[in-house]
This record gives C-alpha cells, structure tokens and sequence, in this order.
C-alpha cells in the first residue's frame, strides 16, 4: 500500500435511520443488489470503522468488512475493485453523500463496518507458511502496556509489510478501541499472535531458520545500520524503562541499539520500533534495486 494514504478508524454512537426515518440498528439488505444508492445517515452503534479505498479493499479481501459506504463523486479503479470485491462476497454496499470531510473522515470517499478483530493463537500454524527465502519479520513486543504506543508500533508494522506481530497475553496491552484509532486501522489489517511465553516462541522458531534480534541499549550491541534484515527475522522491542527481558535477550542471536547524538534515557519505543522496521523495509528495497 503507498505510504502516501492516510487511514482512519473512528467508533461512532449513531443508529441508521432508514429512508422513513425510523430507527433500526441494522439495514436491511438490498434485495436484488449488494450496491445501491443511500442517504442513510451513521454505520450502527459503536461500529468499528475503517477510512481509504486500499484499507477498505484489503479488509473486504480479508473478510473482515460487514458493510461499505462509497461517496457519490467516488470514482476510479480501486473503487471498481471494491465494489467487485463486495458482490463477491456478499457485503452490502451502498451509495451516498457524506455531508463533510469530518463525515467522511477521508477524501478517499471510502469508509467500512467492519468486524471485531482478537488475536490469533496459530502462529507455528502461520510461519510454518511464509516463504523463508523472502525474509519475512516478525516483530516480537515484549510487554508494550501503553496502548497509544502498541497502536503506534501497529501501524508502523503495517506500512513496512512485517509479516505478524507477536504478543504475550500478561503484562501487555490488550486489543482495545485506543490501540484500533492509534494504530489508524492497522490493527485490523496485520496479523497479530498472543503467546502465554515468548521465550518458547524463539526455541520453536529459531531452529527453523528464525533469526532473533533484541534492542537493547548496551555497549556490546552493534549498530542497528549494520544489522543482516536480509533473514527470517524477530525484532524483539521492549517497554520502556523495563527494555527486553533479559531470557529474551540470552536467547537472542544479535542484540542491537540505536545511536543517538545526545544519549538519553531511551527513545519512545514507538519511535525506535518506527526506525528499525523502516531501516529493514528500506534495505530491502535496495536489495530489489528500487
């Protein structure tokens, strides 16, 4: 997806109002079409919603989407492709004029329902899939409890292409509504694990071919430019303050830090998750010839 689109997610506290003006927590479905035209007001009550034409395409792909709303003067390609995507899969798809940008939320003229999203629990299931030659990143969070800083790193993690972010299920923030509006929708759209232990995960993996890397601010740890990414990889970041545990660390095969000019404390982990996973999305298109 191009860096260049901006996405959304709101939760909003309105009912659809039908064209007699009743109020029903539901719309009906369209009898003949999964697209018609619509003055509807709001999707329903605390709906989950997503902004952009691409978000809203890869979420329909993905079947998460419940039901679309595309702005009348929305045209083009991609729009074509979602609407294609929708009688595909049976998500009604409607037709409307949003009142305002702020109704909109996007000048992309895109917005979807879409359905409540958990963790998964098959990651060996999952890696055991990815092509290892491509270098897939898996991007390992050891205990992140801020959920402004978890939702961060998920859209960070989204936008480079990491392949699945990995959490613990204690002492670590949980998938709630401040993760999904930080992340701006990339908490729908990355594949996110919860393991009891994260330790297990790394002896599971790494005789498969997985290699696993912690940031740590030490003097031993090399620079995170001279770092191999061209590898199946965990990026293992830790919560500020408290860092990556330290079984983590022992059964870590580099550890590396972030040089900064005037050493503080440490960098926001958000920001220092945002650089690494840039630093390895970068290599690799160098590494295409990009």
């Amino acid at each position: 997806m191009p860096l260049d689109e901006a996405f959304f997610v709101v939760f909003n506290s309105c009912v659809i109002m039908d064209r007699r003006g009743s109020k029903d927590r539901r719309p009906s479905a369209p009898k003949r079409s999964h697209y018609e035209r619509s003055n509807r007001s709001e999707f329903r009550e605390e709906s989950l919603v997503i902004y952009g034409r691409h978000p809203v395409l890869e979420a329909l792909r993905k079947g998460l989407v419940q039901e679309i709303e595309i702005h009348d003067a929305a045209h083009g390609s991609v729009i074509k492709e979602i609407e294609r995507e929708a009688a595909h899969h049976s998500v009604p798809c409607f037709r409307r004029t949003f009142e305002s940008e702020a109704d909109s939320g996007t000048r992309q003229g895109v917005r979807a329902q879409i359905n409540p999203v958990v963790a998964r629990s098959d990651l060996l299931e999952f890696t055991d899939e990815l092509n290892l030659s491509a270098a897939p990143l898996l991007l390992m969070l050891d205990g992140i409890e801020d959920p402004h800083n978890f939702g961060a790193i998920l859209r960070s993690a989204y936008v480079v292409g990491v392949s699945g972010v990995v959490i613990r299920s204690r002492r670590q923030a949980p998938l709630t509504n401040t993760v999904f509006k930080t992340s701006a929708g990339a908490a729908a759209l990355i594949p996110i694990f919860e393991v009891p232990n994260l330790e297990h995960v790394l002896r599971l993996l790494k005789p498969k071919g997985w290699w696993a890397i912690s940031t740590v601010m030490d003097d031993s740890a090399i620079d995170y430019h001279d770092c191999d990414w061209n590898r199946p990889t965990i990026l293992i970041m830790g919560a500020e303050g408290k860092g990556v545990s330290d079984l983590l660390v022992k059964r870590s095969d580099d550890l590396i830090s972030i040089p900064m000019h005037d050493r503080l404390d440490s960098l926001n982990v958000s920001v220092a998750a945002g650089i690494l996973l840039f630093e390895a999305f970068n290599l690799k298109l160098t590494q295409k010839g990009k």
